[in-house]
């Protein structure tokens, strides 16, 4: 099990991760464009020793920091995880869902975060997910 962030680690590492996504440089590739980030995370998981790995991997370096408080970005995403999981029939199966969902859920992450042109929305992501944070000290306190 990781290691519960504190509220100001939680703040860091989501203020890291926004300074990262927000000044990824796309340039090194200018013969290139994505048509959508998801075209851009097939590349870089598929192309090794790319120009973007050094970035790509602090972003998910962040990003395995700020995973246990993710929100699930729309309802329909946690309707889908939760039924999924409801049918799960092993151990194996709820571990591949969860994998399946981990991956979905960073990305979805990351294109909420990419979409947002506020500090006002960035500030209400940040409460979610120090709201998650506070969920999981209490469940750990109450272990105690």
């Amino acid at each position: 099990m990781s290691t519960l962030l504190t509220q100001q680690q939680l703040e860091n590492h989501l203020y890291t991760f926004r300074h990262i996504l927000s000044h990824f440089d796309y340039s090194p590739i200018k013969n290139v464009r994505f048509l959508n980030l998801d075209a851009f995370f097939a590349y870089m998981e598929t192309i090794k020793n790319n120009p973007f790995q050094k970035q790509y991997a602090q972003l998910q370096e962040e990003l395995d920091s700020i995973q246990p408080y993710l929100p699930f970005v729309s309802s329909q995403r946690a309707k889908d995880f939760l039924n999924e999981l409801s049918i799960a029939t092993d151990e194996n199966d709820v571990e591949k869902i969860k994998k399946q969902y981990t991956h979905k859920l960073r990305q979805d992450f990351i294109n909420v975060s990419k979409t947002i042109t506020t500090e006002e929305e960035w500030k209400n992501i940040t409460l979610i997910c120090e709201e998650i944070r506070l969920r999981k000290e209490e469940m750990l306190l109450a272990l105690h």
